[in-house]
């Protein structure tokens, strides 16, 4: 009997039996099995049964003229390949770097906090430089070395573009790209005045550029909204003198810590925090307007709608002093989070005399106008076995505390990424010696089987995490 003769009902209980791989091989038995088995209709239902979070089926319009056959197939390996925990491909992307030469690839990255995890003669990093690149919804912008320029990679359309950032007599400390808006921060390469007899003072700014896709072409190009100077004096180019930042479509948040210079060096550190409104366009430049001479009078371009005092850093209980805890700084759209740490293995000359038990994480949201504050925190205080919270697999949002990164304790989740419609994490973690990164499925990604997390090869770990950043979506 040939399949075409089969009974419908019949063969859709066979199909069901079918794992996704089944379904692909059976296209290759002969001419009447790659019919049947390419059949749009009955593809679109292999998809709804086995990948019903893909994005494939969420974003399809009923009425849509979609080949249901070659989605499923692009489908399915993809989820073979997670499943595996073996990349499809690897392309390596040589990336520029130096402080003196070549001068358009400048970098002197922010520090970190000077503290570490140490347990049993084992050390750990805790905190990590901010990476080269930067990468949001696709688009990938890094300093490329084979072009000898930066560039924007459209990773869905394969298209590499050159871009001009205007960095030749700039020394670039930051680059963060998202929401649509690349925001760069930089210092002038001279120094500015000199601070005292060992250090001088660099000025240091913002450009924000608008990325905008050419409909006809799908050629990118940036374009500048605005710029402003990020510290009123300007700071020296050291890692000592920090500064943690953020933005989204419209707003930017900035929180700087500086170490006290008084002669006698008892006095506490400098902090200030800063929400700017970057919404409006401007074709000013500051950097090139030192006296300030021909600054607008309208008032567009950003401008400050938030200064916090240290008296309102201590109201909040985000003031950091000593002893930092700060992980990072967030945004919504009416809000400030700022996200603090502290972990029982922490060692180093900034590392609190308090520790927690275990791995305390903390968030507290502050509303840009009048409003009250509000905290989340969790110690993951478990039971004798190590037990933690049920908050860590649930949504990430940073009005809550990032729970995640104490997940798998002992190990430390130094990074992950989550596409929560579709129920993929992928998760980076290390215990000391131990480094893992591993993709976690929540239920139902594939219906016939329940949640469960692969892990990658080991190799991967150098590959991936050179500067422990991971980013990915569905595709």
């Amino acid at each position: 009997m040939s399949i075409t003769e089969i009974p419908t009902d019949v063969f859709l209980l066979i199909f069901e039996y079918l794992s996704p791989s089944d379904l692909i091989r059976c296209r290759l038995v002969s001419k009447n099995f790659f019919q049947v088995f390419t059949n749009s209709d009955l593809n679109r239902r292999a998809l709804q049964e086995h990948f019903p979070m893909n994005r494939e089926l969420r974003n399809w319009q009923p009425g849509e003229d979609i080949n249901w056959a070659d989605r499923f197939a692009r489908v399915a390996a993809r989820y073979h390949h997670l499943r595996a925990g073996e990349p499809r491909s690897i392309e390596k992307l040589p990336l520029a770097k130096s402080f003196i030469l070549p001068k358009w690839a400048r970098h002197y990255p922010v520090g970190t906090w000077e503290k570490y995890l140490s347990f049993e003669e084992k050390t750990a990093p805790f905190h990590y430089e901010d990476p080269l690149w930067t990468y949001d919804n696709g688009i990938l912008v890094f300093p490329s070395a084979a072009s000898k320029s930066y560039a924007l990679y459209d990773l869905g359309s394969s298209k590499v573009h050159n871009i001009d950032l205007e960095t030749d007599n700039k020394v670039l400390r930051r680059m963060r790209l998202k929401n649509g808006v690349l925001i760069v921060e930089w210092s002038e390469d001279d120094s500015y005045h000199r601070l005292n007899e060992t250090e001088n003072v660099h000025r240091h700014f913002a450009t924000a550029y608008d990325m905008v896709k050419d409909t006809e072409s799908g050629n990118w190009r940036l374009i500048l909204r605005n710029e402003w100077k990020i510290h009123f004096l300007g700071i020296p180019l050291n890692s000592k003198d920090r500064f943690y930042s953020t933005h989204n479509a419209t707003h930017y948040a900035i929180y700087f810590w500086q170490p006290n210079r008084s002669a006698w060096g008892e006095d506490d550190p400098i902090e200030s925090l800063k929400v700017w409104d970057i919404s409006a366009a401007s074709s000013y430049l500051p950097s090139k307007d030192p006296t300030g001479e021909y600054k607008p009078d309208d008032g567009t371009g950003p401008k400050v709608i938030r200064h916090f005092s240290f008296g309102d850093l201590t109201f909040y209980d985000i003031r950091q002093r000593f002893a930092p805890k700060l992980n990072g700084i967030e945004l919504d759209e009416n809000n400030l989070y700022f996200i603090e740490e502290d972990h029982r293995w922490l060692v180093g000359n900034q590392a609190s005399d308090n520790l927690p038990r275990l791995h305390k994480v903390k968030s507290t949201g502050i509303p840009f106008a009048s409003g009250p504050m509000w905290q989340d925190e969790c110690g993951a205080d478990g039971d004798v076995n190590l037990s933690f919270c049920e908050r860590a697999r649930g949504k990430r949002e940073p009005r809550k505390a990032p729970c995640w990164r104490h997940e798998e304790f002992p190990y430390l989740t130094v990074t992950e990424a989550v596409d929560a419609e579709a129920g993929v994490t992928f998760s980076a973690r290390h215990c000391f010696t131990l480094e893992s990164i591993s993709i976690h499925f929540r239920p139902k990604v594939h219906t016939t089987a329940p949640g469960y997390e692969v892990s990658l090869k080991d190799d991967l770990w150098s590959q991936l995490l050179a500067h422990v950043i991971l980013h990915f979506d569905r595709k």
